[in-house]
């Protein structure tokens, strides 16, 4: 599919989508008309998009450009969001590549079954929470290593990326600062290791 520079795709279905940077102020990325979802990848990425590894750099750097810009306009949640996807770009790759394929055979069978998708290069398909749990799995064998490593920065994101999608006004509960757990000290620490983790392990 021809993508023009100034179209976007939807990152799940692949829908072409129009750009919206910049967006007006306080509007949030338009939901896919197709799948409801507000994962985008940009139109800057697709011209370099044959190869993987700098497909996940172009992501990552136009990602934390968006952090930034939505943490200092206040709209925490939607900042985490973006990280989240990074942080999942991240550990996919060096899931698909660092993985040892044979421990995994005798992995339980969700473990597998995620394991099956992120070898057909599944991504759309495959949640930041199934990649958490294949993280785990792996997580003692030596041909998996991360530098900063995966945990706790997986398991704090994927938790605040949860409650936004599963819980009822969370999204605005969380922007607006309103829960207890999720402190605005809370929210920038998490934001910084997350960038520091895609950073530091960007294949």
């Amino acid at each position: 599919m021809e993508v023009r520079s100034d179209q976007d795709t939807c990152t799940d279905c692949g829908l072409a989508l129009p750009s919206e940077d910049p967006r007006p102020k306080g509007v949030l990325q338009t939901p896919c008309a197709s799948c409801g979802s507000v994962r985008r990848t940009k139109g800057l990425a697709a011209t370099i998009a044959s190869k993987a590894d700098l497909r996940v750099n172009v992501n990552v750097i136009i990602g934390w450009q968006e952090v930034d810009r939505l943490v200092e306009k206040g709209e925490s949640a939607a900042a985490l969001l973006v990280a989240a996807v990074n942080v999942e770009s991240i550990l996919w790759e060096h899931l698909r590549r660092s993985a040892p394929a044979t421990a995994l055979t005798k992995a339980p069978h969700e473990v597998r079954s995620i394991w099956g998708k992120i070898q057909a290069n599944q991504d759309k398909t495959v949640t930041l929470s199934s990649l958490l749990r294949v993280a785990e799995y792996v997580a003692g064998f030596d041909t998996f290593t991360l530098s900063p490593t995966w945990d706790p920065i997986v398991s704090e994101i994927n938790e605040a990326r949860n409650k936004i999608a599963h819980e009822r006004g969370y999204f605005a509960l969380l922007t607006q600062l309103k829960d207890p757990t999720w402190p605005e000290a809370r929210i920038r620490q998490v934001l910084e290791s997350a960038k520091e983790f895609c950073h530091g392990n960007a294949p």
